[in-house]
């Protein structure tokens, strides 16, 4: 428990879990199993509970995130650079927002094709390897993107998330709206919201880092890749769904 509530940027060296080792297998296990119990509830539900079932996981999703923040203003970390402004964060906003809002257009294919792959990619390729396995900041990465990862595969195989093309348009379109404020806020406050000026020892984005060799080319290469991630789950999920939701 010595450093359950120590930050990244204060750990000693050496005391990771590191990725795809013993300790972050065991919380993958855990992350999925809490997605196959959750998804299936969910899909064997009535629309009462579904709803409720939604709106508890949710709200929970977005608690979770304040209780983040209240560490980490108690920690002698700089609060400013770990504001809940990342991809992952607004996804949690938007699955608040869709619970709500249940029946709503507007969230659920941009949930289902960008923020659950950038969910995935969180618990594959987590800022949190360098950190001991039973520390708080591990924990609630894996919980925070497995309770989203559960939320959207949930509404996705209870057959509540229509696809087609054009709505993928449309949400690339809005994310890049998003995209472009973030950087913009990024420039002027000379932060890194949604890794979008550096990759923040992600060892994905570190790839594409070390490939761009430049900063404003990384963010360049960065949505590229997002656009070409958000195709291939597209096409995954069409294809899933006429094979099994039919």
């Amino acid at each position: 428990m010595e450093y359950f509530w120590t930050h990244k940027d204060n750990i000693p060296d050496g005391l990771g879990y590191r990725q795809f080792k013993t300790g972050h297998f065991v919380w993958l296990s855990f992350t999925v199993l809490f997605v196959v119990v959750y998804s299936v509830s969910y899909k064997n539900a009535d629309l009462s509970l579904r709803v409720i079932l939604l709106r508890s996981l949710s709200t929970v999703l977005i608690l979770s995130d304040v209780i983040k923040m209240f560490i980490l203003a108690r920690s002698d970390v700089r609060l400013s650079d770990y504001l809940p402004l990342e991809i992952c964060s607004f996804g949690a906003y938007f699955i608040f927002l869709d619970s709500i809002w249940y029946n709503n257009s507007f969230f659920l294919q941009m949930l289902l094709i960008l923020f659950l792959p950038a969910a995935i990619m969180a618990i594959l390729f987590p800022t949190t390897s360098t950190l001991p396995f039973w520390n708080f900041y591990t924990i609630h990465q894996f919980f925070y993107h497995g309770a989203m990862i559960a939320y959207i595969v949930a509404r996705f195989i209870a057959n509540e998330i229509p696809l087609d093309y054009p709505s993928v348009l449309a949400s690339i379109a809005k994310i890049l709206v998003l995209v472009g404020i973030m950087y913009l806020i990024d420039s002027i406050f000379d932060k890194n919201f949604m890794f979008l000026r550096d990759p923040y020892g992600n060892p994905l984005l570190q790839l594409i880092w070390n490939k761009a060799k430049n900063g404003r080319f990384y963010t360049i290469c960065l949505i590229c890749f997002s656009i070409f991630i958000i195709h291939v789950f597209y096409l995954l999920f069409k294809v899933l769904s006429l094979l099994l939701l039919q």
